[in-house]
């Protein structure tokens, strides 16, 4: 039985770590934030359950799919999802990708991370700053001084800077930190303010979300989350809407993660996507009852990372929306389950 250290509790890192605890080893998982889960972010605000994060999850494999019905309690949302352009014209989306199951529950995406994490050993508010090799193993360093170790082998699903900080901070075998900083050199990351509208009237819309395809709007994705079931009151509506990275650059200091609008005016910034929402929306539904906001710094990544962050270097591995270069659960989800084969094969050949 090797320990074994994983550097972020999104669902990367817990997919990991579920199938190396089954495979017989020690998994820490190390968690800056207090909550689990990475981008799926459930809120609950005033009664509402608000996803500022990831809005649903795919299963297009048996393995994806078993996993979702162990929770046992998903929900296929029908609704499809169309497009619109930077003008804000509205058109349906594609016929193929609406017929594929699109993958809620009734009390936030989050029953996905908390089944993922059941049995596992997470350290949560914990900053891991470096890592220091020791013989064959490696100590982590926290950012209040303390020590954690020794780790046989260490798996890295934080987003890509944050893994490129620690790197570089660490003392490594000659050779393995540089190749492992180049291959997550290319790795780039969209800023996204996400925020969530709450409204008195619920309107009547043949979509349930809307993506912008050509990235020339403002709102990159707006969604009916009262359509999704257990997530609003009923007659009210909640509205999310996603925030494209340059409007979301522009606007970052102006909105504070919190709510806005209860007894007082909303900042401009909400404002305005609560014109923008209301424009695509084709309706007036009024002021909102409030506005909830969430910034994401490393929101949606653009491009893979080389082969070396992949196939791990002196026991060091690297796993999470960086290895495809898209943000999504499921690709996360292989991701994590894809890097704890490398590492069950590396312990192995070391054995």
């Amino acid at each position: 039985m090797a320990q074994i250290a994983i550097i972020g509790a999104g669902v990367a890192g817990l997919a990991a770590g579920r199938e190396l605890t089954r495979a017989g080893h020690s998994v820490t998982i190390f968690e800056q934030s207090r909550v689990l889960g990475g981008r799926i972010a459930t809120r609950h605000v005033a009664g509402f359950v608000v996803e500022h994060g990831a809005q649903l999850v795919k299963a297009p494999t048996g393995a994806l799919q078993a996993l979702i019905e162990e929770t046992g309690d998903a929900h296929d949302l029908l609704g499809p999802v169309w497009v619109f352009d930077g003008e804000g014209q509205v058109s349906p989306g594609d016929p193929a990708f609406n017929l594929e199951p699109k993958w809620v529950w009734p009390g936030g995406n989050a029953i996905l991370a908390d089944h993922l994490a059941r049995g596992l050993n997470i350290h949560l508010e914990t900053t891991i700053t470096a890592l220091r090799r020791t013989g064959s193993s490696y100590d982590l360093l926290d950012d209040a001084g303390d020590v954690e170790g020794r780790f046989a082998a260490v798996l890295l699903t934080a987003p890509a800077p944050q893994a490129t900080a620690i790197l570089s901070a660490s003392d490594l075998e000659p050779g393995a930190r540089s190749e492992l900083l180049a291959a997550l050199a290319p790795v780039r990351y969209r800023r996204c303010i996400s925020l969530a509208l709450a409204y008195a009237r619920r309107p009547e819309l043949p979509w349930y979300a809307l993506v912008n395809i050509d990235r020339h709007h403002p709102i990159a994705w707006l969604a009916c989350e009262h359509t999704k079931p257990g997530h609003v009151p009923a007659g009210y509506a909640l509205l999310i809407a996603q925030m494209g990275p340059a409007w979301s650059e522009t606007r970052w200091d102006a909105l504070a993660k919190e709510a806005y609008g209860v007894g007082v005016p909303l900042p401009q910034a909400a404002a305005e996507a609560h014109a923008l929402t209301l424009a695509l929306v084709g309706e007036d539904l009024g002021e909102p009852l409030w506005v909830d906001a969430h910034r994401w710094r490393s929101a949606l990544c653009d491009a893979p990372c080389g082969a070396a962050a992949r196939e791990g270097r002196a026991g060091v591995y690297l796993a999470g929306d960086m290895e495809h270069g898209q943000g999504r659960v499921h690709l996360a989800l292989e991701s994590g389950w894809a890097a704890a084969r490398r590492m069950l094969a590396g312990l192995g050949r070391e054995s």
